[in-house]
């Protein structure tokens, strides 16, 4: 991903998949992407190809912890003051 800004060059989740190995205690996540100024007329996207990652439970947990926090804060209309959100 590039660093230019906020926005060029970050990637928009369209779609996802996941399987699981309850025995491996793993979660496989597919994922597609677009770039996020695809929108916008005569703009140069680039394209993204699909990825496949594999998450351990303990990390899936705090994914999935993180995700509803933030979720919860969105709806609430708490705006992120750490500035975290630049990557």
């Amino acid at each position: 991903m590039k660093n230019k800004d906020e926005f060029s060059g970050m990637r928009l989740l369209t779609d996802f998949k996941a399987a699981h190995s309850a025995l491996g205690e793993f979660v496989i996540l597919k994922s597609s992407f677009v770039d996020t100024l695809s929108g916008i007329a005569d703009f140069k996207a680039e394209n993204y190809p699909d990825q496949k990652v594999m998450i351990r439970l303990s990390e899936a947990k705090a994914l999935i912890s993180e995700l509803q926090k933030r979720v919860h804060y969105i709806e609430a209309g708490i705006e992120d003051a750490s500035n975290s959100s630049i990557y």
